[in-house]
C-alpha cells in the first residue's frame, strides 16, 4: 500500500448555526451562573471567543455606559459632574430619610378627635 491509499480524507465539518434563543441563554449561563465561561462554552459545545462574541452582543449594557473621555480634561470634568451629582444624590437621601421618619412616628396621644 501507498502511503497516500492508507489515509483517509478528511470529512469536511459544516458550520453549525445557532437561534437567538440559544446564544441567549448561553449568554445568561455566564452571567448568572456560577460556572466560567470556558465550562459553559466547553458544555455547551461552542468555543470561548464565540460564547464572548454572544455577550458583546447580547448581555445587558451598564446603565449610562456612555463613551470614555477623550482627554484628561474630559476625564477630570466627568468626575467633577459625577462628584457634584453624588452630593446632590446624598442630600436627596437624607431628606427622604428625614421624611419617612417624620412620617413613620406615631402621635403620643392619638388620633385627634372629630368634632360631631
Amino acid at each position: 500500500m501507498k502511503a497516500n491509499e492508507s489515509k483517509p480524507m478528511p470529512v469536511e465539518q459544516s458550520r453549525r448555526r445557532y437561534n437567538e434563543t440559544f446564544k441567549r441563554h448561553a449568554v445568561d449561563l455566564t452571567l448568572h451562573g456560577h460556572r466560567r465561561v470556558t465550562q459553559v462554552a466547553r458544555e455547551l459545545g461552542v468555543s470561548e471567543s464565540m460564547l464572548y462574541a454572544w455577550r458583546r452582543q447580547y448581555a445587558p449594557r451598564p446603565v449610562g455606559g456612555g463613551e470614555r473621555p477623550r482627554s484628561l480634561e474630559e476625564a477630570e470634568a466627568e468626575i467633577c459632574r459625577l462628584r457634584a451629582e453624588n452630593a446632590r444624590l446624598q442630600e436627596r437621601e437624607i431628606v427622604l430619610k428625614k421624611s419617612l421618619g417624620i412620617l413613620s412616628e406615631t402621635p403620643e396621644r392619638g388620633m385627634p378627635r372629630s368634632r360631631s
